[in-house]
């Protein structure tokens, strides 16, 4: 298990470094940052990671902002978009996974999975304008741009508005409560419709198998009812296969976050990045891609340390290497 560990460990630090070269790359690519790298272009590479190591993210050249405090700003509300997402697929995938394998003979299994597959092959980018047309045009409470109303205020505590709305001390709060939530349902479900699908086609697929084998065969004959089987046997043996694919799946969704917020006017690290490339600030885009790259590895690992923790075969793996 230790060298196990260690091997992970070294695997970490390799992609670390990368992230860093690629990062330091980006960075020398603004001409003021060449003059720290004289006469190499790598004379800088330490310099400037000790400088990550403490937290010092530099500056913006566009406004000569932390960069550090920026990136705190605009960070939550993108995780704050991606996690509803998930929240969302997880409701409505496990559930129409196991509805389509339980009648998947009859159409309305058939229904299910041809709307996963569907639901896969369709572009959020494509998808978002036109539900926020239609939304706009029907009228609906949710057909909102930004993450809020900008009559309403809300002081900044965890940078999540779905928390700090609840902190809120006005007459009006229940209000901009309401308010937030209608501004945070229309990109919620756009973001959610890819992981739905793919969280039902996996749950989908791994229940028929399940379904088919002899032990659930012999219950059934023996008369246990439809939950029982499902608690026993479905969910036990399904839900955990489900964990190892949420980091691709919140990677996903955060690419396809990043490519929504313009559209619905999210101010979200994504539509700072895009901002960022089109004036050319290298600082701000090497520090984004830092930032996504450590998140993407701190979910990695808080996902391997769940799998270790619920699949007693990962267990045995850590252990046999």
């Amino acid at each position: 298990m230790l060298y196990s560990f260690l091997r992970r460990l070294f695997l970490l630090l390799i992609i670390l470094v990368i992230l860093s070269a690629v990062s330091y790359t980006i960075f020398m690519r603004d001409p003021i940052n060449q003059v720290f790298a004289e006469p190499y272009f790598y004379s800088g590479y330490f310099t400037y990671v000790d400088s990550l190591l403490k937290g010092d993210l530099g500056i913006t050249y566009n406004g000569g902002d932390s960069l550090l405090m920026l990136i705190l700003t605009v960070l939550p509300p993108t995780l704050e978009l991606c996690f509803a997402a998930m929240i969302v697929a997880f409701l409505f995938g496990v559930p129409f996974g196991l509805l389509g394998a339980f009648f998947n003979k009859n159409i309305f299994g058939k229904a299910i999975n041809a709307v996963s597959s569907l639901g896969l092959s369709v572009p959020v980018f494509w998808i978002a304008p036109i539900l926020l047309y239609v939304a706009a045009i029907q009228h609906w409470q949710i057909s909102a741009v930004g993450q809020i109303n900008l009559l309403y205020e809300i002081k900044p505590i965890t940078g999540f508005a779905t928390i700090d709305v609840w902190f809120v001390d006005e007459p009006y709060r229940t209000k901009v409560i309401q308010n937030v939530f209608q501004h945070l349902i229309l990109p919620t479900l756009v973001l959610a419709i890819t992981p739905t699908m793919e969280i039902t086609k996996l749950i989908q697929q791994r229940t028929e198998y399940i379904l088919a084998q002899n032990y659930v065969k012999l219950s059934i004959t023996r008369g246990w009812p439809i939950w029982r089987i499902l608690t026993k046997y479905v969910l036990r043996n399904s839900l955990p296969l489900v964990i190892p694919q949420i980091p691709r799946l919140i990677t996903f969704v955060l690419a396809q976050g990043m490519l929504i917020e313009g559209v619905f006017g999210w101010p979200g690290i994504g539509r700072w990045l895009i901002d960022a490339v089109s004036q050319q600030d290298y600082n701000s885009i090497s520090a984004g891609v830092i930032v996504i790259g450590l998140f993407i590895i701190v979910i990695n690992a808080l996902t391997e340390i769940l799998t270790f923790i619920l699949d007693p075969f990962n267990k045995k793996g850590w252990y046999a290497r």
